[in-house]
């Protein structure tokens, strides 16, 4: 990336100052205007329901509904992020972070289900975390709904499906219900 804070901020209309203390580097730049939950946007009501809710299937549904907007809204940007990340290496420093801080908010997720004695005694908690991690991964969403013409909803209710499938223990026994939704 050969352009230079000044030249941001040039652009921009402000301070070289200004740009440095907003976004820190020209990485920071990139990533908030390539990286959609780096600054409040949209999907922040959802990450805010998630993290209010109690009911652990619910907390998962909404986790392929988030994985649903984000994708869907910024498809474009994901695509410019997987294609320029091949030659510019701040690209991929910034598409490696974002990948990272998934990673995170999956190992949360995971924690979350240990401590509510709802996740699979099976499963190690690494395992768990590799499994949520995968199949909340844009290339899963690009394969399904851009290659295969897979409908957004479509996805969503499979990916919550799958999610909670895949994750949590039967209560007594008794199969999970679905309170999935197609929007």
């Amino acid at each position: 990336m050969n352009t230079t804070i000044d030249a941001i901020a040039s652009s921009a209309q402000v301070s070289a100052k200004t740009v440095e203390a907003v976004f820190g580097s020209k990485r920071g730049v990139l990533r908030a205007l390539v990286d959609p939950l780096a600054s409040a946007g949209p999907p922040r009501d959802l990450i805010d329901q998630i993290r209010a809710a109690a009911d652990p299937v619910h907390r998962l549904e909404l986790i392929a509904k988030l994985c649903r907007r984000v994708y869907e809204a910024s498809q474009p940007e994901f695509e410019l992020v997987r294609g320029a990340a091949a030659v510019v290496p701040e690209v991929e420093a910034v598409a490696a972070q974002m990948d990272t801080d998934r990673l995170v908010n999956q190992t949360r997720v995971i924690t979350y289900l240990r401590d509510q004695r709802r996740l699979r005694e099976d499963l190690t908690e690494a395992e768990a975390t590799d499994i949520i991690w995968s199949l909340t991964s844009y290339d899963l969403y690009r394969a399904l709904v851009t290659r295969r013409r897979w409908t957004a909803g479509r996805y969503q209710s499979w990916l919550a499906h799958t999610i909670v499938a895949s994750l949590l223990a039967e209560p007594g026994g008794q199969r999970e219900e679905q309170h999935i939704e197609d929007g």
